[in-house]
């Protein structure tokens, strides 16, 4: 909170000084504020660069599609992944897509995620790996 003192005080911004007096306090007031509000809710508006986003989605629909070969066809001699460890690597994949806002409307990334990986819901899986086709990596989607 900002104490204003009654007869003036020195506000440095970016595009100069102010200087203000006792009569005009309520106008440079009024111009802080606004000032202050539009830098702070341009602050959390950001959108996250291109090239993350897309590393996100391709690791999540990566970890989907090897939990989706490991529980749909039987594993290779010698393969030592287990479905339960790429579920896991699948629902932290999931909680990213869900924590930067990057499903789609009306969609639930993260519920569908778990619902396939730990209740076997064929709908919920159906629902991410269309998410997985729609952002483009629909040749990673073995079940569609």
């Amino acid at each position: 909170m900002l104490i204003l003192d009654r007869m003036c005080f020195d506000l440095c911004l970016t595009t100069g000084v102010l200087q203000m007096r006792k009569t005009n306090k309520r106008k440079v007031s009024a111009l802080l504020v606004v000032v202050l509000t539009g830098v702070l809710s341009a602050c959390g508006e950001q959108e996250p660069d291109p090239e993350r986003v897309a590393s996100w989605r391709e690791d999540y629909c990566s970890d989907l599609s090897t939990w989706q070969r490991l529980t749909h066809d039987p594993p290779e001699k010698g393969y030592d992944n287990e479905p339960g460890l790429t579920a896991a690597a699948v629902i932290s994949a999931a909680k990213v897509i869900d924590r930067e806002h990057l499903d789609h409307a009306g969609s639930h990334i993260l519920y569908d995620t778990a619902q396939a990986v730990s209740h076997n819901d064929q709908d919920a899986e159906k629902r991410v790996s269309e998410y997985c086709a729609a952002v483009g990596f629909e040749t990673l989607m073995k079940y569609l």
